[in-house]
């Protein structure tokens, strides 16, 4: 199966408005991480293991993206 993505820049977007998109995405990551876990009680024990191990993961991509935020913004 092929898969294509179309190849184009967005020279109009800003700063700010990156920077905006970017808060989202790690406020996003982090209300799903919170949902994940709550999934926690109701699987079974390894399932439980390997989704907290997500959920760590994700908290690290989410710093981050929170780093990134402090980069663009100082």
């Amino acid at each position: 199966m092929e898969h294509n993505h179309s190849s184009h820049t967005h020279d109009h977007t800003s700063a700010e408005e990156i920077t905006a998109l970017l808060k989202y995405m790690a406020h996003h990551n982090a209300h799903h991480a919170d949902e994940l876990l709550e999934t926690v009680s109701s699987l079974p024990d390894n399932a439980a293991v390997l989704i907290k191990e997500a959920v760590e993961l994700l908290n690290k991509s989410t710093e981050k993206i929170n780093q990134a935020i402090k980069e663009s913004e100082g």
